[in-house]
């Protein structure tokens, strides 16, 4: 086989490599700059996660059940103590 043939056959297949190279390369620096440009609502300057709204807001209907729970085991607490000392005396 002539080497001349070998390289007009293996040509447009090199193109077309180095051309979906350029693209992939193309594509992964359009996603870096998406990705850099939404960096600043997921991390502050000082590298710690922001809350999203999503979380922020299950974060705060837990905390609210927390709290409430918390206080009727208080309430449930002072009655039984309260009965305790009713027995006792």
């Amino acid at each position: 086989m002539d080497l001349s043939k070998v390289t007009s056959m293996l040509f447009p297949v090199m193109v077309a490599a180095i051309s979906w190279m350029i693209s992939s390369v193309t594509t992964m620096q359009g996603e870096l700059i998406d990705l850099r440009s939404k960096m600043p609502a997921l991390i502050t300057s000082q590298g710690v996660p922001t809350d999203s709204p999503i979380s922020a807001e299950a974060r705060s209907k837990l905390k609210e059940e927390l709290n409430n729970k918390i206080n009727e085991l208080h309430v449930q607490v002072m009655l039984l103590q309260e009965r305790e000392k009713a027995r006792t005396k």
